[in-house]
């Protein structure tokens, strides 16, 4: 059985390398990481397609074309 680890992400561009990390070098085998960048403006996003997504650590990343809850001010 694959474990899902989805993590949600809005302007996380500071942390998001580590949380990557911590996550990919958890104890549990056979896991995949999943991404949703809830429409970043900090560079989260940059990063997360130049640097995160070619390394081959995250299985999948989502990316919304509005905010859609995480950090959403109405």
């Amino acid at each position: 059985m694959k474990l899902s680890i989805v993590i949600p992400c809005y302007n996380e561009l500071a942390t998001i390398g580590n949380i990557i990390d911590a996550v990919f070098n958890a104890p549990y085998p056979n896991k995949e990481i999943i991404i949703v960048d809830d429409f970043s403006t900090d560079g989260t996003r940059e990063k997360l397609k130049n640097i995160i997504e070619p390394a081959g650590r995250v299985s999948r990343v989502y990316y919304h074309d509005i905010n859609q809850g995480k950090g959403h001010r109405k």
